[in-house]
């Protein structure tokens, strides 16, 4: 067992390397979908939490890594309780999640958009290219109300347009399409705690070990 405590030494190490390639990709990420949310509403808040947490995952990646490096029980004892303030976020962002909330402001944000489409065009064409809809519920939209339908509802391919709209509304292709991103995020959480027990499990065996190795110094 000679090679234990430096085995566990690297293996902190190692994680703390996955760690803060992940935390900087969590950074990243809730920094761009931070500016879709308005400042005050419930969505910007949680993104806040999601963008604190992941900057603290940062942070204890170095703390960890110090900790493992010197081999300080207090270092350490610092990185797991760290660890468990971020697993504590991602529960509190699960106990958050409410698909019916999601569906909610999906079908509010369309809705805003095709009202904003009746007073000035344009306010749906970004919606129609990237989720390759048309309308609020589908084509017939525009036709009912005698508007020519936009360009912007054609699927363009080998730059020539199709003949006909998309047949699926921008409702429903948002709905469908943000809570697949709604339960692969969920889902993420439920990963990111696994990984950080892991984190902590192996820093606890570490400290054992320093504590060991002191106490046999101390006879």
């Amino acid at each position: 067992m000679a090679f234990s405590r430096p085995c566990l030494q690297w293996t902190v190490i190692v994680f703390n390397i996955l760690s803060l390639i992940i935390g900087v990709l969590s950074v990243g990420a809730c920094v761009y979908v931070l500016e879709k949310f308005s400042e005050g509403s419930g969505e910007h808040l949680e993104k806040f939490v999601q963008l604190g947490a992941a900057c603290l995952l940062v942070l204890a990646t170095f703390v960890g890594c110090f900790g493992a490096v010197h081999g300080s029980v207090r270092i350490l004892c610092c990185y797991v309780t760290m660890l468990i303030a971020i697993i504590i976020s991602h529960i509190w962002k699960l106990y958050r999640y409410n698909e019916d909330k999601q569906i909610s402001a999906t079908e509010k944000m369309v809705t805003t958009a095709w009202m904003d489409w009746l007073v000035k065009n344009g306010a749906m064409d970004e919606l129609q290219e990237t989720y390759e809809c048309c309308g609020e519920k589908n084509s017939l939209d525009y036709v009912n109300f005698k508007i020519k339908i936009p360009l912007s509802c054609y699927r363009t391919q080998n730059g020539l347009r199709m003949i006909t709209p998309y047949e699926e509304g921008c409702l429903e292709a948002l709905k469908r399409a943000y809570l697949a991103v709604y339960r692969n995020e969920r889902l993420a959480h439920s990963l990111f705690i696994g990984f950080e027990c892991l984190g902590i499990l192996i820093s606890l065996l570490l400290i054992c070990k320093l504590l060991t190795k002191s106490r046999r110094y101390s006879y």
